[in-house]
């Protein structure tokens, strides 16, 4: 599918608008899950992996102006294993302009609990619990984001292709910037082995 759809483009019916995103954005998805190839088993990796998703969070926080949480969550986590957050090179994204766009960086933060009930079992093996060190991916993993973004998503009219545009649009930019973050995350030496 191209970067942008027009209102010609034509729309699977089937599936409705999550099955919609879920193949528009399915390129930039893998280059999320390409940033851990196997998995959270390190330090190293859940090093990296703590402070990108905290900088993508609050990145998502304040592009969709919502209330911290995960970031709240993840900063937590940071001070348990002795990591400092990364200070992105870059400017966080301004606020979104309308719900759609909001719709799409949710869906790729609320789709996140759905791996973060897969990736709590690595870092359980490290050593790390919900009260220490992997209180996000307890928290991510059990929260009901997923299911009232998949709610909303199923009242959208997949016949409204400018809307799904602006959907698939921002859920690829999310994409792209959680990709960004957790390739920069990596943080010195010395914190790594904090872990």
């Amino acid at each position: 599918m191209n970067a942008s759809m027009s209102p010609n483009d034509s729309m699977p019916a089937s599936g409705g608008a999550r099955a919609v995103l879920r193949d528009a954005t399915a390129a930039q998805h893998a280059r999320v899950d390409e940033a851990f190839p196997t998995g959270l088993n390190t330090p190293h990796a859940y090093a990296r992996y703590l402070r990108g998703m905290h900088r993508f969070a609050l990145d998502f926080e304040h592009a969709t102006t919502r209330a911290p949480r995960q970031s709240r969550w993840l900063e937590r986590d940071l001070d348990a294993v002795g990591l400092q957050p990364l200070m992105a090179p870059w400017a966080s994204p301004s606020p979104l302009a309308d719900d759609d766009a909001v719709m799409g960086w949710e869906y790729v933060m609320a789709g996140s609990s759905l791996g973060a009930r897969v990736l709590i079992r690595a870092v359980r093996r490290l050593g790390h619990t919900g009260e220490h060190g992997a209180h996000f991916l307890e928290c991510q993993g059990t929260s009901d984001d997923w299911r009232q973004v998949q709610q909303r998503l199923a009242a959208v009219d997949v016949a409204d292709a400018p809307r799904l545009a602006r959907m698939i649009d921002s859920a690829r930019t999310a994409f792209t910037h959680v990709a960004v973050c957790l390739a920069h995350g990596a943080g010195s030496a010395n914190e790594e082995h904090a872990l």
